[in-house]
Formats: C-alpha cells, structure tokens, sequence
C-alpha cells in the first residue's frame, strides 16, 4: 500500500498536539503535514487563522486525508473558543472552506473535531475570559446546579443556593459567556449536519473538562439525540475529552486503510474499578472506552483473542491529583532537608492541596499493581499486544505503577503507555497508539515506522511517569520557592528559563537511565522488519507555555535493522 499523505490543523502548539502526532502518523507510516507552530494559537495569541486556511486549500491538492480541529479554524486555538466574541456569521465563513475541499475533492478523507466548550471550576482565567478570576468557581456552580434543576433532580437547598449565585454573580457576565456558549453550540449543530451530508467523512465533538451536570452537558445532550434524531450515529462520536482526538482520528484513518476494527479486552487494576468515574468525565471507565472505541468501529469484548488487551489502572476510590504523589511521600527527613522557603511553601501546598483524596488513592487495598504488571508481563509474553491506561490519578501517571513497569524486563514491547491529564485525553492516546502498533504487527511496518513507535512510547513514558508525577513536582517544591515563587504548576513568569534548564538537566538524566535499562538492546519487529535499538533520547525540552504543566520535547532513536 502506497504511503499516505495526511495533513493536520491541530488545537494548538503543545506537544501532544504536534510532536506526537507526528511520531503516531509516522509509526502508522504515513507523511504527516503540520502547519507552521507560529500559526497556531496559544493562550496569548490568536491563531493564523487566514494563513490556516489557505494552507489547508493548498494541502488539499496533494493529501489523502485531512484532520481539522475545527476551533483552530474557526477562532483560532482551543483557549480563543472560549474567549473569542467573533459573530455566528464570521466564524461559519471560515469554516465554508472545508465544504468547498471536500466538494472539489470528494475522495479526500476528511476527519474533523470540534470541543464542547469546557466551564472551568475554579477561579482561574490563565486560559478564559478574564471575568473568571473573580467569577469562575461560581459560575461553575451556578451551571452545575441549573441543570441538576433541568433534569430534576434539585434539592430544596440548591433552589435556595442558585438563587443566592444569581444575586452575586454580575448578569452581563452571565449573559455573556452564555452567548458564547450558544454560538459555539450552534457550530457543533452545524458540524453534526455537515457529517451527514458528507462534508465530514467522520466527526468528534469532545466534551472538554466534563462533570456530570452543567450547561455543557445539557448542550451534550442535545448534541447526542440530533445526532440520533438525523442518523449521524454512524458519522459521529460525542464524549468527554479534547487534546488526544487527533490521535483518535489518525488511527481512524489507519484502521480504515487496513480494514481493521478493533476488538479490545479490559483488565483492570482491582475489583469495581470499572464502575469509577474519574475527576473530569461523566460515565464509569468501561463506558469511556466504549466511547472511544466508537470512532474505531471497535467493541469491547471478553474473548481471549482479542486484539487489544488494554490494561486499565483506574482508580479505586475516586481519581487524585497525580502532581501531588511526590509532595506527600516525602519523610519527615526529607522535608527538614529541603530549603526553608520550600519547606515553609510545602505547608502551605499541604493546606491547600486536595491531599486526603490523594493519599487514600496512593495507599488502597482496592489496587493490586503488583498482580496488574504480573498479568501485563505474561500477555506480552503470549504475543499480544498489549496498552497500559494509567488513570488512577489525574494530570500525571501512578508513581507506584511507574515504579513497578520500569522494573519490568518486557517493558519496550509495550503496545502503548499513557498517564496525561484527564482520563479521556489518556485512553484516547493509549488505544490509538495500540491500534497503530497492531496494524505493524498484523501488516508490517518500515524500520522508521518501527522506531517512530518506540519513540512514542518512550516519550509518554518519559513525560508521564517521570516528568509528570515525580520531576516536575520534585522542582515545583525544591526550585520554585528559592525563586521566590508558590508551589505551582502555572507560570513561572521570568524565570521560565531557569526552570526551563532545571527540567532538561534533570528529566534528561532520569530518560537516559530509562532508555539505558529497558530500551537499548532491545528488538522491535513488524513482519519482516526487525530493529535493534541502540539509543534513544529527549532532545529540545521546552516549557511550550511557560509553565511546569506542559512540555514539549522530541525523541532521537538510534537503530540497526536486523
């Protein structure tokens, strides 16, 4: 089969934007196309949405598939759909090129995605109107509540309380980002429309941030039964999620090339872990990845000869906070070693920290991660392919299971790893990485297809496990107060360069012993194609918006093909 071309407007410039979808196209063999990064938007610049737009008219006369994330187009960036106060009017006519492609070029496949506007939950406007700093946390509540009223199920207190919210939070305020919900609304109406007719050859409205109630999810629940209501089920997905969608739809595209969907066995960490939903999604895990095997054409099954086994570390209780573990391992030793503006800092993190839901998650009886890695060492010993979804925590990967996988002598024959952010964004990364790894299994890869794989899973490992839940906390608690600064995750302001070297100096360390004891020597095979890896490691780490949340970073493999 001829090497497809697959072009990508993506949500913006971080890494799981950019980088991995290259590394995800390549190991699936494709040429992967990205527009320039200074394009694209950020939290402070508006994307290019005019040179956007022409790039993608131009790369539609050589592609064979095109993915689009429809909020970059049309307001240019994931954080500009939530604060931009451009018309209905003006943002569908920058859209009307994607019917103009698809009609010029209707065996093109086009795949697009588009985000159902998230309501953050607390006081923050680092990335939404700047009313929210003040108003945030209670318009969130005013939201939650307001839908517990729509569907019934208010108590005589909460009547009582969005009345109380109603008085308190400024009515233009309200009926501002209101306004901007109904717009965005009304464009993912569209899209769902534009599906069935054709224009999309498959679509994904993702659910950013999601909770149980709130005006996003009664506008999800009108999405779901238009969508039902039209006959788009086959043409359209709707759950929570957001920044791993491209990946999704990239392995879509793979999957469809090959004729392949899915069959996908679940095992979970410990018993009723299935039944848990996470901190940012609205349906217990079985059901997520049902979910998101939709845009798969994939199903959940029990038969041992599945193609996927997709190993499921979900959390016992409820989800805690990943950045946390490192903060509330740390002895009484320890702390009493640290600076003293970082231990005076670490108090006050404490205080403030989410810790007691953490710290029951860390210590549950409820999770045997011993037992989990056993079981994930004999299936990979069995030949099958095998993903690990890392949920137990939220924003990082389980230090405990990181700890137990890279002890583990099998571990580059790992299908896929992941442990970022939401549990959405990590299961849609960990099934579309697995799925591209089977089709090398099932129908040969090229030796940079097989080392763009391994690159892949080193890089999540990598920023998920060793950046994530331990170095990055580790240089929030011992640099950040001697700089004079909280213990955070956010900016870092003008010293962005200094922590920027922090970072690479430690995580390129703690990479290169990873690469050294389970990597190197290692035998990667696809059909015919056997590689031996010689080395890899992380080059170019940034801190892509000045902050210790995101990373950008790329992966060099050395190989010799056997």
């Amino acid at each position: 089969m001829p090497q497809a071309v697959v072009s990508i407007i993506p949500l913006d410039d971080r890494s799981v934007n950019y980088e991995c979808l290259q590394m995800l196209g390549e190991a699936a063999g494709f040429e992967v196309r990205l527009p320039p990064k200074a394009w694209l938007g950020t939290p402070w610049r508006i994307g290019e949405m005019e040179l956007l737009r022409g790039w993608l008219l131009e790369q539609a006369q050589s592609a064979d598939a095109m993915i689009v994330a429809i909020d970059t187009l049309a307001y240019g960036g994931l954080v500009s759909s939530r604060r931009s106060a451009d018309s209905l009017e003006t943002v569908m006519q920058r859209l009307a090129s994607l019917r103009k492609i698809k009609r010029s070029h209707p065996e093109l496949t086009l795949l697009a995605f588009n985000v159902l506007m998230r309501i953050t939950r607390s006081n923050d406007a680092e990335e939404e109107k700047a009313y929210w700093a003040d108003y945030g946390a209670r318009i969130f509540r005013l939201s939650y509540l307001e839908d517990r009223a729509a569907m019934a199920v208010v108590a005589p207190a909460e009547l009582e309380e969005i009345a109380a919210l109603r008085r308190e939070i400024p009515a233009a305020l309200v009926e501002d980002f209101l306004a901007g919900r109904t717009r965005n609304h009304a464009v993912n109406r569209t899209m769902i429309e534009w599906a069935a007719q054709g224009v999309f050859d498959y679509l994904i409205i993702s659910q950013d941030d999601t909770v149980d109630y709130g005006w996003n999810i009664a506008e999800a629940r009108r999405l779901r039964h238009y969508v039902n209501e039209i006959g788009a089920t086959e043409r359209v997905s709707i759950y929570p999620g957001a920044d791993e969608t491209a990946m999704l739809l990239l392995a879509r595209y793979a999957a469809r090339r090959a004729s392949f969907a899915p069959r996908v066995r679940l095992r979970y960490s410990g018993a009723g872990a299935d039944q848990v939903i996470t901190a940012y999604e609205d349906r217990p895990m079985t059901e997520m990845v049902k979910a998101h095997l939709g845009p798969l054409d994939g199903v959940v099954t029990e038969a041992p000869d599945a193609d996927i086994v997709l190993f499921v570390n979900a959390p016992a209780e409820a989800q805690g906070n990943g950045p946390e573990q490192w903060a509330l391992r740390l002895s009484e030793a320890e702390i009493a070693a640290l600076p003293s503006a970082s231990q005076a800092a670490l108090a006050a993190y404490r205080r403030h920290s989410s810790g007691a839901t953490t710290l029951r998650e860390m210590h549950s009886v409820r999770r045997n991660l011993p037992e989990f890695v056993r079981a994930l060492a004999q299936e990979i010993a069995a030949g099958r392919t095998c993903a690990v979804v890392d949920v137990a925590f939220v924003n990082a990967g389980d230090l405990a299971l990181g700890e137990l996988l890279t002890r583990m002598p099998t571990l580059s024959r790992l299908a896929a790893y992941a442990g970022w952010n939401t549990a959405g964004n990590t299961l849609g990364c960990a099934l579309a990485h697995a799925v591209v790894r089977h089709l090398q299994c099932l129908h040969g890869a090229t030796p940079g297809a097989l080392a763009a794989h391994a690159r892949f899973l080193f890089l999540r490992l990598v920023e998920d496990v060793l950046f994530m839940a331990q170095l990055r906390s580790q240089i929030a608690v011992e640099t950040l107060p001697t700089l004079g600064l909280p213990i955070t995750l956010g900016h870092v302001g003008e010293h962005v360069e200094t922590v920027r070297a922090q970072v690479e100096q430690h995580l390129t360390a703690a990479a290169a012993q990873l690469a050294q004891e389970r990597f190197v020597g290692a035998r990667l095979r696809a059909g015919e194609t056997t590689i031996a890896l010689e080395d890899l490691k992380v080059t170019g780490i940034e801190l892509p918006w000045g902050r210790l949340f995101d990373l950008t970073m790329n992966v060099e493999a050395t190989y010799a093909v056997d």
